[in-house]
């Protein structure tokens, strides 16, 4: 089962949800920096016997959703991270575009 992983803008936490968006939990960090994961909705059936944390980073809870569930967790941008590669394909598209211009005969 694929799982898209989104952060919660000023908050340690990530929200999991399915391709169809339903929610299936989250993972919160604490202020200590243990990462634990807390199944919901129809992941509370999925994930269980799965060992939900302490773990020592985002990306170790990741790897264990993924070999519990034995699909991939698939990282969404928040806005912040959104906005930067926004920014990078406009950046991306003009190069490409003054690029092709140079090229075309005149």
């Amino acid at each position: 089962m694929d799982v898209m992983v989104k952060p919660v803008i000023d908050r340690k936490e990530w929200l999991l949800t399915d391709l169809l968006g339903r929610s299936m939990g989250v993972i919160r960090t604490t202020d200590s920096g243990q990462v634990s994961v807390e199944p919901d909705g129809k992941a509370t059936m999925t994930m269980t016997g799965m060992r939900c944390g302490p773990f020592a980073s985002l990306d170790e809870a990741l790897a264990m959703i993924e070999t519990h569930t034995r699909g991939v967790c698939r990282r969404e941008p928040g806005e912040a991270q959104a906005s930067v590669d926004e920014t990078a394909a406009t950046v991306e598209t003009s190069t490409a575009m003054s690029e092709n211009a140079s090229r075309e005969p005149r």
